[in-house]
């Protein structure tokens, strides 16, 4: 994903995403809901200093997490 950070996965089915260098923090969840149209839990929850962080589940179906993936990369795509 184009300028998103994949943080290391530590025996979870959780994935953490930094979305800090292509979404100014205070717009991930606008982008993510209204633009992506994704469920996710997003970093504030765990912190200040996880804002414009979001939590994907990957417990779930493969092409389930590729189209929210697909989803993400393209509508980062349209803001550029």
């Amino acid at each position: 994903m184009p300028d998103i950070t994949v943080c290391s996965l530590e025996g979870t089915y959780l994935i953490l995403l930094d979305m800090r260098k292509c979404i100014k923090p205070e717009l991930v969840r606008d982008f993510i809901q209204n633009k992506c149209h994704l469920a996710v839990d997003y970093g504030e929850w765990f912190g200040e200093n996880f804002k414009g962080f979001v939590r994907l589940n990957l417990a779930t179906n493969p092409a389930y997490v590729k189209e929210a993936v697909q989803r993400i990369v393209t509508e980062i795509g349209k803001v550029r």
